[in-house]
């Protein structure tokens, strides 16, 4: 008869759902902060309590399954549209069956010491590093599986981006690019690059005296930001504000993003681009 440890039991479903719930956001192009992970990791782990029950049958362990990833779907990314929540209850319930293919696989071919397998869930007293490096591992599977998936859809689409300030509005089209991670390390949003002779009457007067030389008081401008970023021209400065609105959108639908809009003096490498955008702004 083999011993079950409450606390090894727990904590092990308590890392695999948070492990789940990054997976999720890495298909999804989603962030959610941490305390909601640990929110629905929380659920997770205690759902795991099903394993001391008596073998259920296939359609109820399925059926227990779907509503306890409802929950945790629910907790930890809420309940924006019912599209939404579909989307990603379809897809953290899918990685689940992924992994718990996986657990089976693993426990009717080479059943390991200590390991359990019951109503779709596994227990398993295995050394802490190996569940890291299992984790790692399938993270950065998931990672390239959602880099594939982004070079033959989202980056082959056309993209309009739509600014509004107080000076009027603007629209330019946009490429995705991934090789845009920049973000503001104060506020934490993400920053869109533009073409400064495209969109000038949009942007502060602070913005164009400093890209076209005629004043260097930048630094004292209200409302600018300054960023170090390096491109494949090299390193440089980038010169961002937040304008009122920004509307993103593609041959099918659109979506309103918070994000900062940068300039730098040595433009974008695309010339017939008026925007460049991380992909991660807009979910496909």
């Amino acid at each position: 008869m083999r011993v079950i440890y409450i606390d090894i039991l727990f904590f092990i479903n308590f890392y695999t759902t948070y492990f789940l719930l990054i997976g999720t956001c890495c298909i999804t192009h989603q962030k959610i902060k941490i305390f909601k992970r640990i929110s629905g990791s929380i659920i997770g782990a205690v759902s795991s309590f099903v394993i001391f029950l008596p073998q259920l049958p296939a359609i109820v362990n399925i059926a227990g399954k779907i509503l306890i990833c409802m929950l945790i779907v629910l907790s930890s990314f809420g309940f924006a549209t019912l599209k939404s929540f579909i989307k990603n209850t379809a897809i953290f319930f899918l990685i689940n069956c992924i992994y718990a293919g996986i657990m089976l696989c693993l426990w009717l071919f080479s059943a390991p010491m200590g390991m359990i397998y019951n109503n779709m869930t596994s227990y398993f007293n295995i050394p802490l590093w190996l569940i890291l490096t299992a984790t790692a591992t399938s993270y950065i599977i998931l990672d390239i599986i959602r880099r594939l998936l982004d070079s033959k859809t989202i980056f082959d689409k056309k993209y309009t981006i739509h600014i509004f300030t107080e000076k009027g509005e603007k629209q330019l089209s946009a490429m995705a690019d991934s090789g845009n991670k920049l973000t503001d390390y104060i506020t934490g949003l993400p920053i869109i690059f533009c073409d400064i002779n495209k969109c000038s009457e949009l942007c502060p007067d602070a913005v164009i005296q400093y890209l076209t030389g005629s004043s260097n008081n930048i630094m004292t401008a209200k409302g600018i930001r300054i960023i170090p970023c390096s491109t494949v021209a090299g390193n440089s400065m980038a010169i961002c504000f937040k304008p009122d609105k920004i509307i993103l959108s593609d041959e099918k639908k659109e979506k309103e993003i918070t994000a900062l809009i940068g300039f730098t003096k040595k433009g974008l490498k695309n010339t017939d681009v008026g925007a460049i955008f991380n992909p991660n702004l807009f979910n496909i």
